[in-house]
């Protein structure tokens, strides 16, 4: 038994946010990179200790910026897994939510990035979690739909 996906014709727009996401990540990099320029801190070290953080707060804003790109990178593997399969029988309602994730991480990687961690927590952060929510049920809904459809 095969399986025939016709794409929505607005389908095209899923590369917007992919396209943001790519960006995010320039940003994190570049935040990083100056952070530890800035701190001093040489390859290959990942995080200064919590004494030299708290001594130098050019050490804990690199410690921050680290940190704020490192919880994406655990973060967006599964958020690209939502997106996709959700944008292939919803693209507008995938692009809104992954889009809207995505103001929400740069929203927590500019607040974290000042050196003081509760600045990440931000009204637009916290917001993004309601897109993370409409991804996850948005999948969970196609998955099982289609599945029922398959399987019956």
């Amino acid at each position: 038994m095969s399986y025939t996906i016709t794409l929505p014709v607005a389908f095209p727009i899923v590369g917007l946010p992919l396209v943001a996401a790519f960006a995010l990540n320039g940003y994190q990099q570049h935040n990083v990179m100056n952070a530890r320029k800035a701190a001093g801190v040489k390859y290959p070290v990942l995080y200064v200790s919590e004494a030299e953080a708290n001594a130098d707060p050019k050490k804990m804003r690199y410690n921050c910026a680290q940190r704020a790109h490192g919880n994406t990178l655990e973060n967006i593997p599964y958020v690209l897994g939502l997106f996709g399969f959700l944008s292939l029988w919803h693209p507008k309602l995938a692009t809104i939510f992954f889009s809207h994730w995505i103001i929400g991480r740069f929203s927590y990687t500019a607040g974290y990035s000042t050196g003081n961690p509760s600045g990440r927590m931000s009204f637009i952060y916290k917001s993004q979690y309601i897109s993370l929510l409409g991804l996850f049920l948005g999948a969970a809904y196609v998955a099982v739909t289609k599945s029922i459809e398959v399987l019956l």
